[in-house]
């Protein structure tokens, strides 16, 4: 197999070249820079350090910040919290405890709380901005990393998962081996709880068959708002709601107030600087996996809500109120990219407040007399992009730059692209271009098919596409109909039709670059996971132009998959109805129904531990793939669930990819990651 010269090579590789007078032309032409540092691969992604959490101080003096770091050897990760001094520009440590630190956030007073387990209980700790040690707040098992504070700082609110009232008899019966169970029996409920800073008293304020979450202190911290699942039901039960609505209870407990009584769920209440509303996310759908949530304002004395976002067809979150009370500002997914958006609250039409053209919008938090923001977002080729600012984003000046850690790297080109898919409609994607390509060159292409399938790929760094594009391949990443970040109806137009209009999406979209002159028509690949696994599965069921596909946790049969899923609502969204009612949909769209026509060799992964796409969907498809005498491989992962965490696991399955598709798509009697 031909070598693409300069795509991605060893110093040795380098070396040898530079003596072939007909390679040695296209390695000069690349820029000096680009030779001196390091292809971005897996490993050292890995090994480097991650910054998050950033909060601006009350004072707008400060800022919080997480790095994590894995040890090398284990590759165990370890988060702890850092200060940046605005004044010196300098960084320093705050806690070191080996067990790490997470969700930090100032106080009114200047002190530091913050999450962990380092005394092997989850808990809620305060620190000096100074140093010194750590003071325990509050503790508890189940105890997440997530609590709002009240404004003085006094309080505490948070929600903790209640221990079955059978507690002791289970743990018996469980020593004795007699525990059988029934399914979908729900014996745990989470609840909001209370911590008073001073007394150091706790408390429960709500009680009984209910799921609670995002509890948040009004400004005088004498009620608390929160959402609440009310219908009895957990995700995995057959017949699960994603109703909740926002309840109102005083803090010190009582009886809980609902506000809302919307079909769908009303989640992520919000208090007006003044007490006197409620600002939240909403969606009128229920059990929809094309959602789309609006931003919504009610009176803490009830009545209707007011829809500040109905004219803008996109979903929003993030939402913030600015100090007067007049103003509420939010994100919103759209297409590509994340924007920020301002809105007064009284209503009128959204604007969008601006961050810069290729600015991918994170998240913002203010100093508390809002004149000075914090901004984090990023690009399609730098991460971790942190701003500060004046209100509304203005005379913005980038801060802690050398959280950029992709210096010492090559990094490839990315643009989003258009193109039209089926009826005609606009399709966006982006494109990622081999490292050193030059205008002219034809080259591997990855097509990769993203999950949901109401999720989406953005115009943020991608590191995934770049380990590709450091091996030689093009990587077209498509948002095919039924995407998230666009219309509503577009994110509904592939309900009953998985694998139909949306292929042909993802397909016209590989005849564009194929028509760029950028992709080998003869070296194409695909890969997926989840709802993209599905796709993997179904693309190579229906067309032979792919060389290779690699599906992970993909769905191979929908009808056996609405019995094995913790997720069975999805199922009659998408397919209109029960597999009993539906069962032609649900077949016609399987995989599994069409394997005789597979010609292209397939990888399929799978966590062994899988709840939403369980691994008796990979051993379904691979059985009868091989029977069928087809080219087909299964690798499994012990203890892993949707998605493969274990550092090991994803260096192996990194390894294990590159080496399939350097075999089927460029003709390599070895991986390309073994030159390194």
């Amino acid at each position: 197999m031909t070598d693409l010269p300069g795509f991605r090579a060893s110093r040795w590789t380098l070396r040898r070249r530079l003596v072939v007078q007909t390679v040695a032309a296209l390695l000069l032409a690349l820029p000096a820079l680009a030779q001196q540092k390091k292809n971005i691969n897996l490993r050292d992604m890995l090994a480097r350090p991650t910054y998050g959490g950033y909060r601006l101080s009350p004072d707008g003096q400060m800022v919080l910040f997480t790095r994590t770091d894995r040890e090398p050897k284990e590759w165990a990760a370890t988060s702890h919290i850092w200060l940046h001094d605005l004044s010196s520009s300098k960084s320093y440590q705050l806690t070191n405890s080996t067990r790490g630190e997470t969700n930090p956030r100032f106080l009114p007073d200047g002190r530091v709380a913050f999450t962990s387990n380092r005394d092997g209980k989850n808990a809620w700790y305060v620190i000096s901005p100074r140093g010194g040690e750590a003071v325990k707040l509050v503790e508890g098992d189940s105890l997440p990393a997530s609590g709002n504070f009240s404004i003085d700082g006094r309080k505490l609110v948070f929600t903790q998962e209640t221990d079955r009232a059978d507690k002791k008899e289970w743990e018996d019966r469980v020593k004795k081996k007699d525990d059988g169970y029934y399914a979908e029996k729900k014996l745990t409920w989470t609840h909001i709880w209370t911590y008073d800073l001073e007394s150091k008293a706790r408390k429960q304020i709500t009680t009984g068959t209910t799921d609670n979450q995002g509890p948040a202190y009004s400004p005088d911290a004498k009620w608390i708002a929160f959402s609440s699942n009310r219908t009895g039901t957990g995700i995995r039960d057959a017949n699960w709601s994603n109703n909740s609505d926002i309840y109102l209870v005083a803090a010190e407990g009582g009886e809980a107030r609902p506000l809302t009584t919307n079909v769908g769920p009303d989640n992520a209440p919000v208090f007006s600087p003044d007490g006197q509303w409620i600002a939240y996310g909403s969606s009128d759908l229920r059990n929809s996996s094309a959602d789309q949530t609006d931003l919504k304002v009610i009176s803490v004395q009830g009545g209707a809500p007011r829809n500040l976002t109905s004219g803008l067809d996109y979903s929003i979150s993030n939402i913030e109120w600015s100090p007067d009370g007049k103003t509420i500002y939010f994100a919103a997914a759209e297409g590509l990219t994340t924007k920020l958006y301002k809105v007064a609250a009284a209503g009128g039409t959204p604007t969008q407040v601006s961050l810069g053209a290729n600015f991918v919008f994170g998240d913002f938090n203010a100093s508390s007399d809002g004149s000075k923001w914090l901004v984090t977002g990023g690009t399609l080729e730098e991460p971790g992009i942190v701003y500060l600012a004046g209100v509304d984003g203005a005379q913005p000046r980038r801060i802690l730059a050398e959280h950029d850690v992709l210096d010492e790297f090559n990094v490839a080109k990315s643009e989003t692209i258009t193109w039209k898919g089926a009826d005609n409609w606009n399709i966006e994607g982006i494109l990622t271009y081999p490292l050193g390509y030059q205008a002219g060159m034809k080259v591997p292409m990855i097509l990769q098919v993203h999950g949901g399938p109401f999720g989406r790929y953005s115009a943020n760094f991608n590191a995934g596409a770049q380990i590709w594009a450091a091996r030689g391949y093009a990587v077209l990443q498509g948002n095919p109909r039924g995407s998230s970040g666009r219309t509503l109806a577009f994110g509904a137009a592939n309900q009953n039709d998985w694998g139909g209009k949306d292929y042909v999406d993802l397909m016209k979209g590989v005849d564009h670059v194929i028509t760029m002159g950028v992709a080998d028509s003869t070296k194409l690949a695909v890969m997926g996971g989840s709802y993209g696994g599905f796709m993997t599965f179904w693309t190579v069921t229906q067309t032979p132009r792919f060389k290779a596909a690699i599906g992970h946790a993909g769905i191979s049969d929908w009808y056996s998959f609405f019995g094995q899923t913790d997720i069975p609502n999805l199922l009659e969204y998408g397919f209109g109805g029960l597999p009993s009612a539906s069962k032609a949909t649900y077949e016609r769209w399987s995989p599994i129904e069409h394997a005789t026509k597979v010609t292209t060799p397939l990888l399929i992964t799978h966590g062994e531990n899988d709840l939403r796409v369980p691994i008796p969907q990979a051993d379904e498809y691979y059985r009868l793939l091989k029977k069928l005498g087809k080219t087909v491989e299964f690798l499994r992962y012990p203890r892993e669930g949707h998605g493969i965490q274990e550092p090991v696991h994803r260096l192996h399955l990194d390894v294990e990819q590159d080496k399939w598709f350097s075999e089927h798509v460029l003709k390599r009697t070895k991986a390309v990651s073994d030159d390194r």
